[in-house]
């Protein structure tokens, strides 16, 4: 059965201002990081009523948790679009690491408020989870590598997760260092040569 017209139109409103809302935390979060930011400052820059905010998030940390989840769900997209546009696995490893480091440098205040919300006890393990998605997609790739002769069976997971975590390092220090003058595909080239020969590859 057709759903009513009312409904589909209800939908798009909630997702549109949900999206604002969205839009609006991630400018304020990045601009003056989570324990400064404060719900009224939120609605006003999404032009909405402090009132009508909670009707789309029950809180400030839920309004986080979900900026986190779209800045993930839009950095996976295009890992994905990247990777896929090449052929060989050292090419797909290179477009995975150039992606991640290209995308959290253009949302680079919003990547200091995730690395330090990262740390507090109660982001830790949620922090991972957040990860983890990517993670096992790397280990995927890694298994592919594998099969097709160019890059040795080993522990895929571990490798993965050691990329990440190199990933996030050239991350960190390019956006709390003001001495950072590496180019992205100077970091992107370095990172990658450097774990593929770790690798075996």
């Amino acid at each position: 059965m057709p759903r009513p017209a009312s409904s589909s139109k209800q939908k798009v409103v909630t997702e549109l201002r949900r999206s604002e809302i969205l839009a609006a935390a991630t400018k304020v979060f990045g601009n003056k990081g989570f324990d400064a930011t404060l719900m009224d400052e939120i609605a006003r820059t999404a032009g909405l009523a402090k009132g009508t905010l909670y009707l789309y998030f029950k809180s400030k940390d839920d309004i986080y948790q979900a900026v986190v989840r779209q800045a993930l769900a839009e950095l996976d997209e295009l890992t994905r679009q990247h990777v896929n546009a090449v052929p060989d696995f050292a090419g797909k490893y290179a477009a995975f690491i150039r992606v991640r480091i290209a995308f959290w440098q253009e949302q680079y205040s919003l990547y200091r408020v995730i690395l330090s919300m990262s740390r507090a006890p109660q982001y830790r393990k949620k922090s991972i989870g957040w990860q983890r998605e990517a993670v096992l997609y790397l280990a995927e790739l890694l298994e592919q590598g594998a099969a097709a002769g160019e890059v040795p069976q080993q522990d895929f997971l571990a490798t993965a997760w050691t990329t990440m975590d190199a990933i996030r390092g050239v991350n960190e220090r390019r956006v709390f260092s003001d001495s950072a003058t590496r180019t992205v595909e100077e970091d992107t080239a370095f990172l990658t040569r450097f774990l593929l020969t770790a690798a075996g590859a």
